[in-house]
Formats: structure tokens, sequence, C-alpha cells
């Protein structure tokens, strides 16, 4: 077997362990939930639910235990900020991000908005000037008038 084979294979086989291992641990309600608004305290670079090591381990296995218990999840997220400090939270509770992306959303719709009726009213007022340069549209209109009677009596001829 050549090189590349062997590296396929061991791929495979990795993600299948990894595939067996997700399949054999089932998930309570809320335990997502709890562990990806908490940081790993051993790095602070990642989330709970998704860290690997070996406190981060001890810290999802408390968390299901508890939840297993019928302990609130708010007592529970509130017992490890207690311990490891405010810098725990992901995300610090009453600043969720989603309000902000809603609100620029938002911002952004009405700034389009703003920016369209001011282009309506420009063309609105260009083509009254127009109109006025020209001598009215009653005016022009008369003119193309004459020109086509005068241009259908010479083709007549």
């Amino acid at each position: 077997m050549t090189q590349s084979y062997r590296a396929a294979w061991l791929t495979c086989g990795l993600l299948l362990a990894f595939a067996a291992r997700v399949a054999a641990e089932p998930r309570i309600p809320g335990e997502v939930a709890i562990e990806s608004k908490l940081m790993a305290p051993c790095c602070w670079v990642q989330t709970l639910d998704v860290h690997e090591s070996p406190l981060a381990s001890e810290l999802r296995l408390e968390v299901r235990t508890k939840l297993q218990r019928g302990v609130p999840a708010a007592e529970i997220e509130s017992d490890l900020v207690a311990r490891y400090g405010e810098q725990l939270w992901a995300i610090p509770p009453g600043h969720d991000p989603r309000t902000g992306l809603m609100n620029l959303g938002f911002g952004a719709m009405g700034l389009a908005l703003l920016g369209l009726c001011i282009l309506a009213r420009r063309f609105r007022r260009r083509g009254r000037g127009a109109l006025v340069a020209d001598g009215g549209e009653d005016a022009r209109s008369e003119e193309l008038d004459s020109r086509l009677d005068a241009e259908l009596q010479q083709l007549e001829r």
C-alpha cells in the first residue's frame, strides 16, 4: 500500500471512531445550551461544548450530572461562574450579539429607504425641469404633431 492510501484509511478510521463516540453520548436537553455559553477555563479559547481537555471534560460531566439531578440551568451557570470568574461567560448575560445585528439591519434598511426617497425626489425635479425648459409638454407635442404632418404630406406627393 502506498503512503496516501494509508493516510486515507487512517483518516477514515479516526472519523468513524469520532462518530461512534458522539453517537454513544446521548445529550440531555439544555446541556449544549449551557456548554455553548461558557468558555473552557483551561485556555479561555473555546467554549465547553467544543473544547477537548481534561478540565473541559470534567466540567461537561458536571453539567450533565447536575442536569440529570434536576438542577436548573441558571444555577449550574452561576455556580461555575462563581468558581472561575466572570470571564467564563462566552457572551456576557444581557449582551446578545443578535440584537446588535438586528439593529444594524434595520438601520441599513432605513438608510436605503432614505436614499431611494432622495433619488425619487431628484428624478421628479429633473423631469419637471426638462418640461419647463422645452416650453412645456403641450408645446412640445404640438411641434411634433406639426412636423409629423409635414413629413406625411411630403410622402404623399
